[in-house]
């Protein structure tokens, strides 16, 4: 079983800045939204890949400790 974590930025609905120009109106919106809610940053893409079957399992997680890659594996695994 090979297991990989990746860190992905998290894009606003509807887009991000790269969509909308840096300092149009819902850029700054989204902005003031982040702040709001906490939902800006990152989200930690968990994926487990069985070598044999090449069956692949992925779950969105909210971040990387060691506690949160085990559940991830006993999960995995069933």
């Amino acid at each position: 079983m090979h297991i990989d974590v990746k860190k992905v930025g998290r894009i606003p609905d509807g887009g991000g800045w790269r969509a909308h120009g840096r300092n149009s109106d819902y850029s700054r919106a989204v902005s003031r939204n982040k702040k709001k809610t906490g939902r800006g940053g990152y989200v930690y893409l968990h994926s487990a890949i069985d070598g044999h079957t090449r069956l692949a399992y992925t779950e969105p997680l909210p971040d990387e400790k060691a506690s949160t890659a085990i559940a991830f594996l006993h999960r995995a695994r069933a």
